[in-house]
């Protein structure tokens, strides 16, 4: 797996599009260190919203190779 540190999200419709498309599973580290699976899990996409930019850090495993680029592009144009 590819480990991400995502601090910003920019524009959140465009990575929840980059992850519904992506071609492995995108995984969100929760706060008790379990996975979550955001092409599973709808619902914590929509959470996405409600995070406060000034203390934001996500942890994302992705597990395909072509995603890590897809998502270093967005992370380098702060998802512009």
């Amino acid at each position: 797996m590819y480990r991400i540190n995502l601090r910003k999200m920019g524009n959140i419709d465009k990575f929840i599009g980059m992850v519904k498309n992506s071609r492995g599973s995108i995984f969100l580290e929760l706060p008790n260190q379990m996975l979550c699976d955001l092409k599973q899990n709808e619902e914590a996409l929509q959470m996405l919203y409600m995070i406060n930019p000034k203390e934001f850090w996500l942890e994302l495993f992705l597990t395909d190779q072509q995603d890590s680029y897809d998502f270093m592009s967005y992370m380098i144009g702060a998802g512009a």
